[in-house]
């Protein structure tokens, strides 16, 4: 499982070496115009959690795709409504539907945010990479196990976000996501990010779930 960084970039220099297979980068719109620079993986949110600009999201795509032929990101996260399924699937169908009319393709693999009454029947599944699961912490927490487990099952990437704390890393990890990110890993970077990516080595020694 990797922790994708929103920013932190000194810090995870200084990680690269040792902790590089449990890192990874998540730009977000506030970020165009300075696309991954680091040997890892990375990834795009649209901040409709924290900050949500269609603007800025739309130039983060466009950078995405520039970069996309050398080193293209995991995921593109498309635009969701923060507790609802209703109004994330119809951001979906919208945004999908721009992208064809101005680009003539979808030149990025899609996330869809899994959001409080998602069910698996809801999933736009052949036109995504990864499922993202957002949504309020007690769906999050008790709400999307099936949703994981059908994710995983069609060979979906996962990622969880707003992981803040060892028990949320442990709470990912068992239930098989490839990826996290968590604005403490931004915020107080030199903290945060060693002490997680220790906790994960030492998951790594115990069963999981997959």
């Amino acid at each position: 499982m990797r922790i994708l960084v929103s920013g932190a970039t000194a810090t995870m220099r200084g990680l690269l070496q040792r902790y590089s297979r449990h890192l990874g980068v998540l730009m977000t719109p506030q970020h165009t115009g300075r696309i991954c620079s680091l040997p890892l993986p990375w990834a795009c949110d649209n901040a409709a959690f924290s900050n949500p600009d269609d603007d800025k999201f739309w130039r983060l795509c466009i950078d995405a795709w520039s970069t996309g032929r050398f080193h293209p990101p995991l995921w593109v996260a498309v635009p969701d409504v923060v507790g609802s399924h209703s109004e994330t699937i119809r951001l979906f169908g919208w945004w999908c539907d721009y992208w064809r009319s101005e680009l003539g393709c979808i030149p990025w693999r899609l996330a869809f945010v899994l959001q409080d009454g998602c069910r698996s029947g809801d999933v736009p599944w052949d036109e995504i990479r990864a499922v993202f699961v957002g949504g309020t912490t007690g769906f999050k927490l008790r709400g999307t196990a099936d949703l994981i487990a059908e994710a995983k099952h069609r060979g979906k990437l996962i990622h969880i976000g707003r992981v803040n704390t060892l028990r949320r890393i442990k709470f990912a990890h068992d239930v098989g996501a490839d990826t996290v990110d968590g604005t403490a890993f931004s915020m107080f970077p030199a903290t945060y990010i060693g002490r997680a990516c220790r906790y994960l080595e030492s998951l790594e020694q115990s069963p999981t779930l997959f």
